[in-house]
Formats: structure tokens, sequence, C-alpha cells
């Protein structure tokens, strides 16, 4: 391993490190303290981490180089396609399978299309703009540097599905299923993700809009037990039974969710990546 490789995977130990320590600081003091902006600097977090490390390791020229990724619009436009409706899609025919195996019919109630920027705008702002610039734009080329992509996914998925942990004791920010669930989503949502990522061309609005279209779209064909019923709380951490009607659409979104990474792994070049530093 020469210099430059060492560096970069000091600089992802580094990163995940200080992301983790600053947010569950943030998320720990902002429940203490019910002062919600310091929940929202903990989200924030993975995005300011990449931002602080980029600038100390490679300067004002890193800086703008991280941030002209931005600028990677130019992408064909049936990428911008799936990026818009491949989550809510995945979520319809999931819940909908589930509907006509356990109900027998299907009822395909959707969120009004007047509130769907309502949805997409806060999923901006707080989980695209808050944690791509970490997660895709920091760690991720890093990681397709060191590991086989296939690899580099897992990892990923497992951290980010692990930086949401604090988030049981938020009652908000992770999904009100029980967490071996959530695992069957991660992978999945992650690899897809990633494919997406690289296909766009290390595009950084591009990682921002899929990753606010894929919350927003939790909203908008929710399939979720209802919050009323299945609060979230820590319970769920350890909780491995689950009624049927309230884990059955989730698990049904899992597996077509699988189905498409399984797709994508085999037949649409996963092994081509974005390994761009800064």
């Amino acid at each position: 391993m020469n210099s430059t490789q060492k560096n970069t995977k000091k600089q992802l130990f580094i990163f995940f490190i200080l992301t983790y320590a600053l947010s569950w600081t943030l998320f720990f003091i902002g429940r203490q303290t019910d002062v919600v902006i310091l929940i929202l600097l903990g989200v924030w977090t993975p995005s300011l981490t990449s931002l602080f490390l980029t600038g100390y390791y490679y300067k004002k020229k890193g800086l703008f180089q991280l941030l002209g990724r931005f600028k990677r619009f130019k992408i064909k436009w049936y990428w911008w396609v799936l990026l818009l409706l491949l989550p809510a899609s995945i979520h319809f025919i999931g819940r909908s399978l589930w509907q006509y195996l356990y109900i027998g019919e299907i009822s395909p109630s959707i969120l009004n299309v007047s509130y769907w920027l309502g949805a997409i705008i806060p999923s901006f702002l707080i989980a695209g703009f808050g944690e791509e610039l970490g997660w895709r734009g920091f760690a991720l080329p890093r990681l397709q540097k060191h590991y086989s992509p296939i690899k580099a996914s897992v990892i990923l998925a497992l951290v980010h599905l692990c930086w949401h942990l604090p988030t049981y004791w938020l009652d908000q920010g992770i999904h009100n299923v029980p967490f071996v669930y959530v695992l069957a989503f991660i992978f999945s949502w992650t690899f897809i993700f990633n494919w997406l990522y690289n296909r766009s061309g290390g595009s950084l609005i591009f990682a921002v809009g899929f990753h606010a279209v894929s919350n927003a779209s939790l909203s908008i064909v929710s399939f979720f037990p209802p919050e009323s019923e299945v609060p979230i709380s820590p319970e769920l951490l350890t909780n491995w039974s689950f009624p049927i009607q309230y884990g059955g659409p989730y698990l049904m979104v899992c597996l077509v969710y699988f189905i498409v990474a399984v797709l994508v792994v085999t037949k649409g070049k996963f092994n081509e990546v974005n390994t761009d530093i800064p």
C-alpha cells in the first residue's frame, strides 16, 4: 500500500470517528435540552465533517473540487427519471403485492401530489445536504478506492445504519419497525444508491437528490406501521417478533429492493465506480 492509499484510508477512519462522536454528542445534548437545532446539527455532521477534513487535507483547492461535484448535473435524462421515480415505484409495488397476497385487493393510497414538495424540500435540506457530502462525497470514493464495490457498499450500509442508532431515543429519524427489519432495507437501498451515484459520474447534486427523494417517498407511498400504534423507541432494537399486518408490507418492499439490487449488481455495470478524491 503506497503512501497515498494509506493517507486516504486514514482519512476514512478519522471521518467515521469524528462523524459518530460529534453526531451522537449533539443528538444526546439536543435530546436532554430539547434544543432542536442541536439535533439538526447532528444530522448535518456527516457533511460538515467532510468539508472540514477536505479543507484540512486538501486546502481551498480540495474544497472547490469537492463542491464542484455539485455542477455535475449533465446526466442522461433516464438517470434523473430513475432518481425521481424508483424509490416510490419500489414502495408502491412492494406494498401492492403485500395487499394483494394478504388482503386480496390493492388499495393504491398515495400522498396527494400537492403535498409532495412539502415532503421533498425538508428532505433535501436535512438528509440530502446534511449527509451526502459525507457518505457519498467523502466516504464512498475512498471505500471504493480500497475495496471492491460490493464490500464498499456493505461497509457504508453498516456505518450509515449504525450512525442512526441514537435516533431510537429521539423518537424520529429511523423506521418504526424492528432493527433487524431495517437491516433488510438498508443493504439493498445502499447498493442501488451507490450504483446510481457511480453511474451519475460522482454527481453530488444527484446524490443529494436521491437521498431526499428516497426519504420523501417513505411518506408519499407509506408502507410503515401507524406511529400511533408502533412508536419509534429503543425496544425496536431488540424486538424480533412483530405483527404480520405491520411487518409484512415493510418486508415485501424490502424484497422488491433486494431484487432490484441483485439486478443492479449483476446487470448494471456495478464495478464501474467513481473514486474522485477530494
